[in-house]
This record gives C-alpha cells, structure tokens and sequence, in this order.
C-alpha cells in the first residue's frame, strides 16, 4: 500500500512534464521560418561598430533567402566589406578588402547558425539582430580575441 502512494505523486509529476513538453513543441512548431517575417531589414541601415561607421544594406526576400551587403569606413576610408547572405540554416558572409580581395579563401565563408527567430529578432550563434522600432535596429556581433576573451561589439543601426 505504501508504494502505491508513493507511485501516485510520481506519475502525476511524469503527467505534468509531459504536458508541459507537449505544449512547448506546440509552440515551437508554429513559429516556422519564413525568410517574409524578416521584410523589416530590407532597406539601408547606418550606425556605429568598431570606432567607424557602419552601413548595412538588405535586399527584398526571393527563393527563402535575403542578400545583404555592408560596408565599414573610418575617417572617410573604407575598411572592409561583407557579403551575406540569409536563409533558414543562418547567415553566411564573406569578407573583402577595400581592393574587393577576400578575407577567406575562395570556397570559404563565416557562418552564424540559426538559434532562435521572432518576428522582431534574429538569433543565431554568435550575432543577433533585434528591430527596436521601424527605423532602428541594434545587432549585437560576439567576438573571441587571440586570448580567448569574448566580447560583444554593439551596432546601433538607423533606417535611412
């Protein structure tokens, strides 16, 4: 008879996780990537990151994927340029000098994979962007430096 008691408060709380775990899938299945919920980057944005400015241009969604292009200048010289590309796996970009010679080598690119997605932020591993309002975004860039220490560089973006 004791272990009968003892069973019943078990299988209620396997009960209740269950439930909760169901839900929770729910949930996360109906937030599906749709590259059209990002429609709010489209568009030309400019800010400050890494002492320069920073501007950062998006193309309309077509095939499931968004292109953008960037660009860092510093006191009136441009420093390097990116250029990315968005889809449900993440984002990929590549490198280039003022010259356009490339940072990787050729078949190589950096990749930030896909965490999370609302329909206000972005999340992938190492780099977020988060729409504040219709005309400002903040993208938040983690970097590692040669003594392993991590920091994060904040954009403060501005639709023009």
């Amino acid at each position: 008879m004791l272990k009968a008691i003892l069973t019943l408060p078990i299988l209620s709380l396997l009960i209740s996780f269950n439930t909760i775990t169901e839900i929770e899938l729910v949930t996360t299945e109906s937030s599906e990537f749709n590259i059209e919920d990002f429609g709010w980057l489209v568009g030309t944005w400019t800010g400050d990151g890494f002492g320069g400015q920073s501007e950062e241009t998006w193309s309309t969604p077509v095939d499931g994927t968004m292109m953008g292009m960037y660009r860092h200048y510093k006191d009136g010289k441009i420093v390097f340029y990116e250029f990315l590309l968005l889809d449900e796996t993440g984002l990929r970009l590549k490198h280039f000098n003022p010259d356009i010679t490339s940072w990787e080598e050729k078949d190589d690119f950096v990749s930030f994979e896909m965490v999370n997605h609302t329909k206000d932020k972005i999340e992938l591993k190492g780099l977020v962007f988060e729409r504040k309002s219709d005309t400002e975004m903040e993208i938040r860039l983690r970097l590692r430096n040669n003594d392993g220490e991590v920091r994060t560089e904040v954009f403060s973006m501005r639709r023009e």
